[in-house]
């Protein structure tokens, strides 16, 4: 599997490529079963002079095979990379690199965001998306959220806990078919890849917490597979009003 990273490369066919650096490319973490190294390597896949926005990847069941992992695998570790942004994905039609905002650009416009400011923004924005999800969500959507809760519910460490919480809330943005809702939460999701959000987060999440996490995520998601927009929308508040309150000491984002 050494030459996994060429073949894949190679098997896009992409007119007027970039060549390819040998040296440069790291074997694909074939036979792992680490859903995290599966998407560190696509990330660099995706990030290499070959990869434009726009191009084609194989069809799953090639890539799998070519990457030596199952496909229930590749296809969690392709919803990853797409509630960051780096994907889009069209049932029938396959799945493209997405075009991205300048990673600097954005990085310099959420620098100076506080955790109190973030918050408030996501208590504006994110309850209001639900009705949307709840009228335009799919069952490709809603099978996404549930391996999101899965995946959520297995983690251990801190970091995978926050690539399923975030992972999540993007799904449900996406949800909506809204291409502004997805942009306006990669956006939010760029501000809790701070340090200071990821520090804060991290001293202040207990297994309790967690727990209580979880429980409400699986709650929104009940709702949007139940069609009930109303109980939908308040309970993405209220779960944002615990999150709110667990990092903050405080309800009130002026607070």
């Amino acid at each position: 599997m050494a030459e996994v990273g060429v073949r894949l490369v190679e098997s896009v066919g992409l007119s007027g490529a970039a060549p390819l650096d040998r040296r440069a490319r790291p074997s694909a973490p074939a036979g792992r079963g680490g859903g995290l190294e599966l998407v560190a390597w696509l990330e660099a896949e995706l990030g290499s002079q070959g990869r434009p926005p726009g191009s084609r990847l194989p069809p799953e069941r090639e890539l799998a095979r070519r990457l030596g992992v199952t496909r229930n695998t590749l296809r969690k570790a392709l919803g990853v990379l797409e509630a960051q942004g780096r994907l889009d994905r069209h049932v029938g039609r396959g799945t493209f690199v997405a075009s991205r905002p300048n990673p600097q650009a954005a990085a310099r416009g959420l620098v100076e965001s506080s955790p109190a400011e973030v918050m408030a923004v996501r208590l504006a924005i994110e309850p209001q998306l639900l009705p949307l999800a709840v009228a335009a969500a799919r069952p490709a959507d809603l099978e996404r959220m549930g391996q999101c809760l899965v995946r959520a519910r297995s983690a251990v460490s801190f970091h995978d806990i926050e690539i399923w919480d975030t992972a999540l809330h993007q799904a449900i943005a996406e949800a909506t078919h809204n291409v502004l809702a997805g942009a306006i939460l990669r956006v939010i999701n760029g501000a809790r890849d701070q340090p200071y959000w990821g520090s804060l987060k991290e001293r202040t999440l207990t297994p309790a917490r967690q727990e209580t996490s979880q429980r409400e995520h699986e709650e929104i998601v009940d709702a949007i597979r139940e069609r009930d927009a109303q109980r939908a929308q308040a309970a993405m508040r209220h779960h944002l009003l615990t999150v709110q309150t667990m990092l903050l000491g405080s309800p009130d984002p002026s607070a």
